[in-house]
Formats: C-alpha cells, structure tokens, sequence
C-alpha cells in the first residue's frame, strides 16, 4: 500500500464545503496564492496540505500514525458538519464539539503555529546555551550532569572552544518534528475547551455575496477592532473574538457575550471578514469561486479573481510613490 505524504493540515472535508461541484471526490476550489500573485482553481487535495507534516518517529507506531487518527475524527465530523451548515444550527452536543474539535486542529496543528513552537524552542535553547557559557564553572558542571545522564559529550572540546563557536552562531538547532507534533496535540483539548465556552451565532451571507476562506482560517481578535501588538491575543481572553468561515454562505462568530444565534451579514460585513481572513492567509486563499469581495488597501470591494492585478496596481502606486 503506497504511503501517505501529502498530509492536510486544513481538512479536506472542510474545504469541500467551499467547491462548487457534486463530486466530493473530485472537489474543486478557486485559489488564490499570494507568493505567485496567480488565481486558478484546483483539487481540494492539492491545498492546505504538506509532506509528511504529520509524520511521527515513535518506536511501535507506524510513522501516519497521528495522520491516520485525525482521517478517523474527520470521517466523524463530516457528516455532522454538513447538517450544521443545512440547518445553520446544532442540532445536538455532538454537533457543537463536532465543530469546536474541527475550529480547534484547525487553529493548532498548522505550519504557522509550529513554526512559532519551534521559534520559540530554538530561542530557549539558544538562551540556555549562552546561560551555561556564562563562565567556567557552570560550563564545567553542566558537562558533568549531562554526562551522569548519560549524554556522550567528548573530552577534547573545552570552555573556550564552545564559546567561541556558540558566539560565532555558526550552527543551526533543530527541533524534533514528533516532539512538536506532540505540544500540538497537547494544545488541542486546551483550545477546544475555550472555544466552547464561547457564544457562536452563524452569520448568513446576502444573496451575491460569498466567504472566502484560508490556509490559516480561524480569526481570533480583539472584539472591538483594535489592534494591540503583532501577536494575537489568546482563545480564552474575554473581549475577542473568533471568526470561522465555513461555507460560501456561512461564517460562525463566537464571542464571551450574548449575542443572537443567527445573524444575517450584510455586504460590507462579508467583504470585511473576508479581509481578515486574507490577512490572516500565510500563502493562499480559497473560495467556491473569484467572486468573492475583500478589500486591498488601495481598492475596497475587490474580487478575488481580480486581486492580481488589483494587488500589482497596488505595489506600481507604492513604487511610484517613493
């Protein structure tokens, strides 16, 4: 049996809601990719996906092993997703931590959010490393303790030699990719545990408009629009709000506040969560097609069929401008 490669970090069963054909196998979406600036439409599997980005080393477990876990839970939630966008509500428990388990593996276990845990680990390492340099006898002792723990360190590198080379940065950290595929799955019930907590109201898009989605689409912000700081803030912080697009004509909005369980969008409203959803793309955007409306900084209400030439008028009015 050929081996599983291409694992999708955004579900195919969520993107197949954004397709506009029949054939759930051979779903189609409209993509836009921001580092070709190009449009095109393509197969569902051939999105939101990356090789081996599931992939384990763990004695005893076959490497797909959590790829192969998570194809199970979708098999279970798609049929459940499905009847909450027909119905546009939860019908059951078993509907809402459907969509709060999909909304949450979503948030979690995507390229962007590894990448920060792995950021951040090298930079602990880093610090840990220049800590342990700070002078000879910390060095020494650490030496020691690794050794008791039985790290084969060689007895030929000295104090001076490993600063040297720690302070020329002439090396490279690399983190385990089981290991960080393991914090995800930590922070997974974590996140779904706050989402859960959340009010959600299904936001209906008016006839001629249509959400787009991404490779990065759950939206979490600050409820009233400011922006305070690059960094996002956390999924249980009152005051914020997230925002998940699930079909062409469905969003959902969860918020620590009473709000009704159905709302309908207008126009403005879609282009404007669209916008976001672009801005929170890191590579491509998806739709059921180049109709959809967001805004560029320069052209408000553009299609994303357009967004090429939009986006290249754009950069020539920025290098006009100086």
């Amino acid at each position: 049996m050929a081996e599983k490669a291409n694992h999708h970090f955004i579900p195919q069963l969520y993107l197949r809601n954004f397709s506009a054909g029949r054939d759930r196998r051979k779903a189609k979406v409209f993509c836009f990719d921001q580092s070709t600036n190009k449009t095109f439409e393509t197969l569902v599997r051939n999105v939101g996906s990356r090789r081996h980005f599931f992939r384990i080393n763990v004695e005893g477990l076959d490497p797909n092993h959590v790829e192969d876990g998570m194809a199970e839970i979708e098999g279970e939630i798609a049929p459940l997703l499905e009847e909450v966008i027909a119905t546009r509500s939860f019908l059951s428990h078993k509907h809402f931590s459907a969509v709060m388990t999909l909304i949450g593996n979503v948030a979690v276990r995507n390229p962007r959010f590894r990448s920060m845990l792995e950021d951040l680990h090298v930079k602990m390492a880093n610090g840990m490393m220049r800590a342990v340099l700070q002078d000879k006898e910390r060095f020494r002792d650490s030496i020691k303790q690794a050794r008791d723990n039985g790290a084969p360190i060689r007895d030929d590198i000295s104090y001076e030699d490993m600063k040297s080379f720690i302070d020329r940065g002439e090396f490279n950290i690399a983190i385990d990719q089981t290991y960080l595929i393991n914090l995800e799955l930590d922070a997974v019930p974590t996140c779904v545990e706050q989402l859960a907590r959340r009010v959600w109201s299904f936001a209906s898009a008016p006839a001629g408009s249509t959400f787009a989605t991404c490779d990065d689409p759950v939206i979490l912000a600050w409820a009233d629009g400011e922006n305070r700081g690059p960094y996002s803030p956390g999924f249980g912080l009152p005051n914020t709000v997230v925002l998940f697009p699930i079909a062409p004509e469905l969003a959902l909005v969860g918020l620590f506040a009473k709000q009704p369980a159905n709302r309908e969008f207008r126009r403005d409203q879609v282009t404007e969560l669209n916008t976001s959803v672009a801005k929170n793309t890191a590579k491509q955007i998806y739709a059921r097609d180049g109709e959809f409306e967001l805004h560029t900084r320069s052209e408000p209400y553009t299609r994303g069929k357009d967004l090429p030439s939009a986006l290249g008028r754009q950069r020539a009015r920025a290098k006009a401008d100086g």
